[in-house]
């Protein structure tokens, strides 16, 4: 098995203006696993009243702010009817293929947002590819100034000057601070379409004194994941905390992004092949393969990643601590044969993984 699972950066500019902001992602060529699982992953970076332009996608995915916040305009091609958003940290967002979006960075800091998910079509293998409606690459610049005047019945001097227009724009622009952009209208949408991963009080499935938080979004709490086959983690490790080993127990995979600080991630395959061993840094991508045991250790100063779930419902073998581990739930008898062990042993070693959970803090006393 060849597999090339070394983290990286964004390493291809798709879109970037000085001053303003970009849009970035990584290269099959660089990153080979996101084509050959189908999957992908695009990076906005915006600086305060940076403004995309609308757009449409012919993936699904999941969008999570990392830093900063936003309004997003969401257009169905079922209904033709806008729907505005405020998003701000830790917000997720999943965004289906018959969705038109833009994106406007109202706050006062450069907005950071991932997006991680699966890619259907072969135009760009392991990139997201999209379609916008303006600017000099948008839509209205490829048909015939004749055709595109007949559809919209305008003039042709009408006409002219709209294409003109268009031709002079970049896909990313920055708002006048005089223009005033639309204001998010229904909190009953936000409530349908977002859920919030760093609100850890209020939506953590795992927390660990000294060790960390783990944030879990699947179509139990959020339907419309349910729509685009996907799901999502944020995971919050303090300094030296674990977090596994744990597996996908289904045909899923996870796809991660570190948000902050950095750590060390350890991927072991069948007959104990350790497959990645490597230190992982904010802004760098990891990837999973379905099945194979990982853990992430974080570095002194703590480390957050967020992931997408090629699932909307999460199936993983604990491998670690908890109630849900495999360890306790072994009989006895057949744990000692295994582990050719001492009765003894085998019950304290039951006994402290009941205790345990996914996430572990740090234990150096252990090692000294």
């Amino acid at each position: 098995m060849d597999l090339i699972l070394a983290s990286k950066k964004a390493d291809k500019i798709i879109m970037e203006v000085e001053g303003v902001g970009g849009y970035y992602g990584w290269s099959s060529s660089q990153f080979p696993l996101l084509s050959q699982k189908k999957l992908a992953a695009g990076l906005f970076l915006l600086q305060p009243r940076a403004f995309v332009q609308p757009y449409y996608s012919v993936s699904s995915k999941i969008a999570y702010v990392c830093h900063g916040e936003c309004i997003v305009g969401l257009i169905s091609s079922e209904d033709s009817k806008e729907e505005v958003i405020k998003l701000q940290k830790g917000d997720t967002l999943p965004l289906t293929m018959k969705e038109v979006s833009w994106w406007y960075n109202d706050g006062e800091s450069k907005l950071e947002i991932i997006f991680l998910g699966e890619y259907d079509d072969e135009y760009t293998p392991g990139e997201y590819s999209g379609f916008f409606l303006t600017g000099f690459t948008g839509i209205l610049n490829g048909f015939s100034n004749e055709l595109t005047a007949k559809s919209f019945h305008m003039t042709k001097p009408e006409i002219e000057k709209l294409i003109k227009e268009q031709s002079s724009s970049n896909i990313i622009i920055k708002i006048k601070e005089d223009t005033k952009m639309p204001e998010p209208c229904n909190k009953n949408a936000k409530h349908e379409l977002v859920f919030n991963l760093y609100s850890a009080e209020e939506h953590c499935t795992v927390q660990v004194k000294n060790g960390g938080i783990l944030s879990a979004v699947t179509c139990r709490n959020l339907p419309l994941l349910r729509d685009i086959g996907l799901s999502a983690n944020h995971v919050v490790l303090e300094g030296g905390a674990l977090f596994g080993p744990i597996f996908t127990a289904d045909l899923s995979v996870p796809l991660s992004y570190v948000t902050e600080g950095s750590g060390r991630v350890q991927i072991v395959g069948p007959l104990r092949k350790v497959v990645l061993d490597t230190k992982v840094e904010e802004g760098e991508l990891f990837f999973v393969p379905k099945f194979f045991p990982f853990v992430v250790e974080a570095d002194e100063g703590g480390m957050e990643f967020f992931s997408v779930v090629t699932s909307s419902k999460q199936v993983y073998g604990g491998l670690s601590g908890g109630k849900k581990s495999i360890w306790k739930a072994i009989s006895p008898s057949v744990l000692e044969a295994s582990l050719n062990v001492t009765p003894n042993l085998t019950e304290s070693f039951k006994s402290k993984i009941a205790k345990g959970a996914v996430i572990a803090p740090p234990h150096l006393q252990l090692f000294k």
